[in-house]
């Protein structure tokens, strides 16, 4: 019986690779590493010399930026035709169950693939054989691979422990061997033998790393060293990583006045400084539409060096498969389409705590159960409020609104700003030596349009909407200087 390795040394060392010809199922939720696995298998096999097809949902470019970064080399192998490249259609999934004769699906593929291929991965899997009508093609998918001369390797979304159907069934109970893979928190890949013919005496699971430029390997060291790096020690240490032209002023100076800031443009400089052993609390990934596909890639790349969490925050209003292709790479949140700091900080808060193996802990406001009626502030009294908040030092970012108003405009103004703040939220209004000044507590300037357009809205329904307000915004984060300014000109 001959054997092969997969590619994954601590694996093939315990039990000497696996049967040449079988099927392999490798299970595991999104982010796991299972699609490096499978990656990881062919070009152990384009190594040895032999000839590979890879069947799969992935867009070629993503398939070989995957295989670049864990250093296999694969698009080399593609030009060269030692790897054959086919792609699921959208709609795959719906002909081949209503094709008339499934049988005829298999036929072309075997003929896209060729009689010289040796390994054959497949990901996902599901779409060959799931049905919701008993286990007809699943059999059919195990006939064809099984009478197919290579050795095909494929890749399950789940953990294992959900209800499956009963074709996923059939395929795992009919299959050589039954892997799980999965991610820890502190970045350990385990890898689990379910069962494999013949069998082996496996006690417990296999942990790996995912190191950039060489897959998954023996664990090196550093995640001993890992458990501390995200939080103890070093929890108020932020990498804020830049994959956008510019952050926003009003984030970095957020950050700062919170963390002990490092700021980088380059995730390879991240990445070489996590290898050298560089601790952090948390990375803040900023990330905008024209660079949307490096978010994943970034994540990709750092997951595996650290237990900090990761946070990618993005403005602009991005696709959801740009989301979810951040967290299945592993990204710890994503926020986007102009998130609020305050949201901000309660969601790195929490996946803080959770990397830490604690319960987040619940941020209550005492907010009477009817808020008062706003007032408006007499010039003395706003300016005092207003300086202490700037004085305070924990998650008060604001953004001051003046508004300059025209003499016989004053009072309605006042009495319209009052109307459209909210004052449970922590804002308040009061008179500026030029009009009116309003506090926004916790919003950025760009959050501020929603405030004006409410404001300019109550003015046309008063018949004013032809009366232009002149109106600046300053933010606290980055602009507390002008503020104190502006306030200490209005005050004398």
């Amino acid at each position: 019986m001959k054997r092969i390795n997969t590619g994954i040394g601590p694996f093939d060392q315990l039990t000497g690779g696996i049967r040449a010809g079988g099927i392999y199922v490798v299970a595991g939720v999104p982010g796991s590493g299972k699609f490096a696995a499978l990656l990881q298998f062919l070009s152990s096999g384009v190594a040895a010399g032999e000839s590979v097809a890879l069947l799969t949902g992935t867009p070629p470019h993503r398939v070989f930026e995957q295989a670049d970064h864990l250093g296999f080399g694969l698009e080399r192998a593609w030009k060269s035709g030692k790897l054959r490249l086919l792609g699921f259609t959208d709609n795959f999934e719906r002909l081949l169950q209503r094709a008339a004769d499934p049988e005829d699906v298999f036929k072309e593929l075997s003929a896209f693939i060729g009689n010289e291929v040796s390994r054959l991965g497949i990901d996902p899997g599901k779409p060959l054989w799931e049905t919701k009508a008993g286990t007809a093609l699943g059999n059919r998918f195990v006939h064809w691979a099984e009478s197919y001369a290579a050795t095909t390797w494929v890749t399950l979304g789940s953990d294992l422990s959900e209800s499956l159907s009963p074709a996923t069934e059939w395929v795992l109970q009919t299959a050589s061997g039954v892997l799980k893979i999965e991610r820890l928190p502190n970045g350990i890949r385990q890898l689990w033998i379910r069962r494999r013919s013949p069998a082996t005496d496996s006690q417990g699971p296999i942990s790996l790393e995912l190191v950039p430029r060489k897959g998954l390997q023996q664990l090196s060291g550093r995640f001993d060293r890992r458990r501390t790096d995200a939080p103890f020690g070093a929890e108020r240490r932020l990498i804020l990583l830049s994959l956008a032209d510019k952050v926003p002023a009003e984030i970095v100076g957020w950050a700062r006045s919170q963390y002990d800031v490092v700021e980088l443009d380059q995730p390879l400089t991240l990445v070489a400084r996590l290898q050298d052993g560089e601790a952090c609390g948390v990375i803040l990934a900023y990330v905008d539409r024209r660079r949307s596909r490096d978010a994943a890639e970034a994540c990709r790349a750092l997951r595996p060096l650290t237990a900090a969490p990761i946070i990618v925050v993005a403005d602009d209003r991005l696709r959801a498969s740009d989301r979810t292709s951040a967290l299945d790479a592993g990204a710890n949140d994503f926020l986007s389409d102009n998130f609020s700091v305050a949201e901000l900080a309660s969601r790195i808060e929490r996946a803080v705590q959770s990397t830490r193996g604690l319960s987040p802990s619940r941020r209550y406001q005492d907010v009477p159960a009817e808020s008062p009626p706003a007032v408006t502030l007499e010039q003395a009294e706003f300016v005092k409020r207003v300086r202490e908040r700037l004085a305070a030092t924990h998650d008060t970012m604001f953004t001051l609104v003046t508004v300059t108003t025209e003499h016989d405009l004053d009072d309605v103004i006042g009495e319209v700003l009052a109307q459209q703040i909210r004052s449970d939220v922590g804002d308040f209004v009061g008179r500026t030596a030029a009009g009116y000044g309003v506090v926004l507590q916790g919003a950025r300037p760009n959050q501020a349009a929603a405030f004006l357009g409410r404001v300019q809205n109550a003015l046309d329904q008063a018949g004013l909407g032809d009366r232009r307000l002149d109106v600046a915004l300053y933010n606290s984060a980055n602009e507390a200087s002008r503020i104190a300014e502006i306030l200490e000109a209005g005050s004398g």
